[in-house]
């Protein structure tokens, strides 16, 4: 779970660098409160995967997997565990 920690604050912090959102908690839904939008989430995924290397698999692309960072985080966990990425 401690990596799980570790990837929320990398991934909260990608997105105050890169959309200027700042986020109070891993569980806030920046869909529904309309921080985030389309384009948002296409900027933030091209970022999360510069960040970390490699590419998120989106073929099974589901907005409520980016809905919060709690969310995200979880699905890139699951990606990586996926791709063996570690």
């Amino acid at each position: 779970m401690t990596g799980t920690v570790t990837l929320e604050k990398q991934i909260a912090d990608i997105v105050r660098d890169v959309l200027q959102i700042e986020v109070a908690s891993p569980d806030d839904d920046l869909v529904a409160t309309g921080l985030f939008d389309s384009l948002a989430i296409v900027s933030l995924i091209a970022e999360i995967e510069v960040v970390l290397g490699y590419e998120l698999p989106l073929d099974e692309f589901d907005v409520d997997s980016f809905r919060t960072v709690g969310r995200i985080a979880a699905f890139v966990e699951a990606s990586r565990s996926t791709q063996g990425v570690g």
